[in-house]
């Protein structure tokens, strides 16, 4: 079930993205808890795969946050920005349990999206890094 973990260009085509101070404090959390940690390894993903799905309210469902793409905007873009709502799913991932996601509940953590971002991503970013989000735990 590892369907973006191996394909930055499918990950850079998605259109929801975080800042990167937002990155940093889920990577830091990521790194201070020992129950992500460990649930993360009994599933066989990074902590900080686990962290981003808690924190952006991520089912697995919808992706596996196994890839991290760090770009620079470098052609001005219209994106909505706020806070991550309840994510509501059709349960065909069993290890969502049929469960609804619900973000953790930071007032600094914000969610960026860029509509339509997959027709636009070549022309206004540059990419500065990229691999699986083991590499940057």
């Amino acid at each position: 079930m590892a369907r973006f973990a191996a394909d930055p260009a499918r990950a850079t085509a998605g259109g929801w993205w975080a800042e990167y101070e937002v990155f940093l404090k889920v990577k830091r959390a990521a790194a201070a808890s020992a129950t992500m940690q460990d649930y993360a390894r009994r599933q066989g993903q990074a902590a900080l795969s686990y962290a981003a799905k808690l924190y952006f309210a991520i089912p697995y469902e919808w992706g596996d946050c196994g890839m991290v793409v760090v770009a620079r905007l470098t052609d001005r873009l219209d994106a909505f920005k706020g806070k991550g709502l309840t994510a509501y799913l059709g349960a065909s991932d069993p290890r969502d349990g049929g469960a609804k996601y619900t973000p953790i509940q930071d007032p600094s953590i914000s969610q960026l999206y860029v509509p339509e971002l997959h027709l636009h991503f070549a022309k206004a970013f540059t990419i500065v890094d990229k691999g699986p989000a083991t590499a940057f735990a």
